[in-house]
């Protein structure tokens, strides 16, 4: 597929103004590198004027195109309010109860941030503890942390506010902008979460129990009888311990 082509796929998949406006910036542009004829340039444009003017008209109508292609999540109809006091999963509660006591940010800093906001690091800061670095998404890491994605935003920008992390954002041109690399920079919380927090990430609880040593039934190595048989005691002449008897007087 040649580059008209697909610029002009691109161009199909544009719903807003502002996106039109970029477009046509990005094929002037690619004319000037002689990337572009000018034929097809003035075509494209030809094309996305029709298409603004398309837009225009279905806004005037009162049924505008969808913003994105993907699909939307249908409007609740209950307020900010009501969907904030609503019911919540108890599983993701008692999950982001449990994150946020293990305490993954030092204690200077831990006053900073909501009970649901260190559930959020946790996350961030087992994954760094274990690759050197956390990519998931703020959905992923919300979903693993027990709270929405914009409590894991708060998070990501108070701690990097603070100097604890730096964020990078990896944009992309007409696509899905890739998650943020997010690396931990500052000195005193790098040696925190490697000394005093190094089983972040790993099982919260023990699937087993460790077997106590045996004490009365375990056998000598060297003579095969039992500890603590009368053949492991001390001989008659040798008493291990001295016996006073009390004074009468």
């Amino acid at each position: 597929m040649d580059l008209y082509s697909t610029l002009s796929l691109w161009l199909t998949n544009i719903r807003s103004l502002a996106e039109l406006d970029d477009f046509c910036r990005q094929i002037w542009t690619l004319y000037g590198e002689e990337s572009l004829g000018e034929d097809d340039a003035e075509r494209l444009c030809e094309k996305a004027d029709r298409q603004r003017a398309e837009i225009k008209n279905t806004r005037t109508q009162g049924c505008a195109l969808p913003r994105s292609c993907y699909p939307q999540r249908p409007r609740s109809e209950r307020s900010r309010r009501d969907a904030a006091h609503g019911p919540r999963d108890p599983a993701r509660w008692r999950r982001k109860r449990r994150l946020a006591r293990m305490q993954a940010v030092r204690p200077e800093f831990a006053g900073e941030f909501t009970e649901g906001e260190s559930a959020a690091l946790y996350i961030v800061m087992s994954d760094c503890r274990q690759h050197g670095k956390c990519d998931r998404s703020v959905r992923e890491i919300g979903d693993r942390a027990g709270v929405g994605a914009t409590t894991v935003r708060n998070a990501l920008r108070k701690a990097s506010t603070l100097g604890l992390l730096r964020v990078t954002q990896r944009r992309r041109w007409r696509a899905r902008n890739l998650p943020n690399h997010i690396v931990v920079v500052h000195r005193r919380q790098i040696d925190w979460i490697a000394k005093f927090r190094p089983n972040l990430g790993l099982k919260f609880y023990p699937t087993g129990f460790k077997k106590a040593a045996p004490t009365g039934s375990s056998r000598n190595k060297n003579s095969g009888t039992p500890f603590g048989s009368r053949s492991n005691s001390p001989s008659d002449d040798v008493k291990s311990f001295a016996i006073h008897e009390p004074s009468t007087g």
